[in-house]
Formats: C-alpha cells, sequence, structure tokens
C-alpha cells in the first residue's frame, strides 16, 4: 500500500483528532498502563497552531485515509521559547495499522529535509517512552528522562532527545 505526505490546514483538525484517538491509546498503553487514562483527553487533542503552521504533516495511503502525522516548530513546546538552529519535532503518530511500514519515518524526513532548509541544524524532540526506539533508530540521542507537564497536576513521563541535521 502506497502513501504520500502532505502539509495540514485547519481543515484537518476532525481527522487529526481521529487518528490521535486511534494511535495513542493503543500504543502507549504497554509503556504507560493506566497512567495513560488521566492524560488521554489531553494528548489526543489537535493543536490548532500546529495544523496552521504550516510544518504539519499528514501522510495519507492512496486512498485518502489520514495515516500518520507529525512535524516541527521552532517553538519549544510548552513555552514557546525559540533558540537559533534548533527546531523541536512535535505530535508525531501513526494509525496501529499502518505501524512498520515508513510512515513515521516518511513524516520524519520531510520535517528534516524542511527544517534544515530553513536553517535548523538540531532537532529535538520530547519522546514518549514507547516512541523512544523510534526516534533512536532515525539517529536521535537521549539526554534527559522528564516528566512532562499536562496541567491540573497531571504528567507523562518522557525522554528528551536530538539529532544533529
Amino acid at each position: 500500500m502506497s502513501f504520500a505526505a502532505r502539509v495540514t490546514g485547519p481543515e484537518d483538525a476532525r481527522a487529526v483528532g481521529e487518528l490521535l484517538r486511534a494511535s495513542y491509546p493503543v500504543l502507549m498503553r504497554a509503556a504507560y498502563g493506566e497512567a495513560l487514562s488521566a492524560v488521554i483527553e489531553i494528548i489526543t487533542r489537535p493543536n490548532p497552531a500546529l495544523l496552521e503552521s504550516g510544518t504539519f504533516y499528514a501522510a495519507e495511503s492512496g486512498e485518502g485515509q489520514m495515516v500518520g502525522i507529525g512535524g516541527w516548530s521552532r517553538e519549544r513546546p510548552g513555552d514557546a521559547r525559540m533558540e537559533p538552529g534548533l527546531a523541536h519535532l512535535r505530535h508525531f503518530a501513526t494509525h496501529p495499522d499502518w505501524c512498520r511500514r515508513g510512515v513515521g519515518r516518511l513524516i520524519y524526513e520531510v520535517c528534516e529535509t524542511r527544517a534544515r532548509e530553513s536553517g535548523i541544524g538540531v532537532l529535538e524532540c520530547c519522546s514518549s517512552l514507547n516512541g523512544e526506539a523510534f526516534y533512536a533508530a532515525l539517529g536521535f540521542e537521549p539526554f534527559e528522562r522528564i516528566d512532562v507537564p499536562m496541567g491540573e497536576g497531571r504528567s507523562l513521563a518522557g525522554v528528551l532527545m536530538r539529532r544533529r541535521i
């Protein structure tokens, strides 16, 4: 089955939300167990600013089904700080039926290419525990284990990772 990546827009919010709700509860359950229940509603919400950024992408099957998403931003997630030459991978997800087919890698390659063209030399991501192996396979190296604040006193364990591009 073939798939291709494209830039998202605000009109993709519903499909992105559906993909997140199909992906995260299934793919993150083994790494987080019941802790996932406390944050699932938060992490499966589409981010309107990302959808409109021009740097967030959807992979679609030949039949038009959204099978993966992800993007990058110059702004650090959560506080909007920016550092010259550094960008952040954001909100990657693959539909469980499409895992291990190259969907995430395609979206990453688009992100890396566009970021490099924009003068970025280092990509950083806050990986979920279950995503760490994916990012490591792309050449990212972990440098800090963190608890990502989710609001209302909730958090989710993660791994900060970096890669020179």
